[in-house]
């Protein structure tokens, strides 16, 4: 597939079109605490279950925290010691997420990027494994929403990453053929999903939590982040 014959443009979300550590690490903290009763001990434990190292601070990839969803966090600390029950977590964990998302920390010239495709007729859309509120938020704070035609969560009825739901859903809604998309993530989820999908290019960005080592085999083109992008399209901005 060719970059010329690509129509449609569907991001990632978290370490994609959002800086993953400095946005992340403190909502899950705060998630985690709330979910252990303010408890430490217990909250370094749901952390830690989920794929969090206590001594860099960061999420590794692939994880239930660095690629899962509200539902799959939930459920993971629940059989960790949360002290709430899973419906109750989840909406507690659904709310901390998509209030967090209005401080947000954007990536490098996010809206330049995406003003830029926007601009040349690409159709854009985001999935992400983060509830489809929370994606609204993010995008209502920076002014970007008018620019989207699609935006899928966890909780939007396409299923969930790696699953193909997610990306057939923008296909469908904007009509355009797997071929004529590429998918824009820094996760491995995103690059599988893609690839179930009969995606045109999947695109791995290095912004996020996911390794180059897990990312290569499943991507076309390795960037350092969206910044990259228009240039790799032939877009100048």
């Amino acid at each position: 597939m060719k970059i010329g014959d690509i129509k449609g443009i569907l991001f990632d979300k978290d370490g994609t079109l959002l800086k993953y550590e400095e946005t992340w690490g403190p909502i899950n903290r705060k998630a985690a605490f709330a979910a252990a009763s303010q408890n430490e001990n217990l909250a370094d434990k749901l952390l830690v279950s989920t794929g969090y190292d206590l001594a860099t601070k960061t999420v590794q990839a692939g994880t239930i925290l660095g690629a899962g969803n509200s539902e799959e966090i939930a459920q993971a600390w629940m059989m960790s010691g949360a002290r709430l029950s899973e419906p109750d977590l989840i909406e507690l964990l659904d709310g901390i997420f998509t209030e967090a998302m209005q401080s947000a920390v954007p990536a490098d010239n996010v809206g330049g990027v995406v003003r830029a495709f926007h601009g040349q007729e690409y159709k854009l859309g985001v999935a992400s494994s983060d509830s489809e509120q929370s994606i609204k938020v993010f995008l209502d704070s920076l002014g970007l929403t008018p620019f989207f035609g699609y935006t899928a969560g966890y909780n939007s009825g396409y299923g969930h990453k790696p699953e193909p739901g997610m990306f057939e859903g923008f296909c469908r809604k904007l009509k355009l053929e797997p071929s004529q998309v590429a998918m824009i993530g820094d996760n491995p989820q995103d690059m599988e999903m893609a690839r179930h999908a009969n995606a045109g290019l999947c695109i791995a960005v290095l912004s996020g939590n996911g390794k180059i080592d897990d990312l290569k085999p499943l991507s076309d083109f390795i960037l350092d982040d969206i910044s990259k992008l228009p240039e790799l399209f032939g877009i100048f901005i």
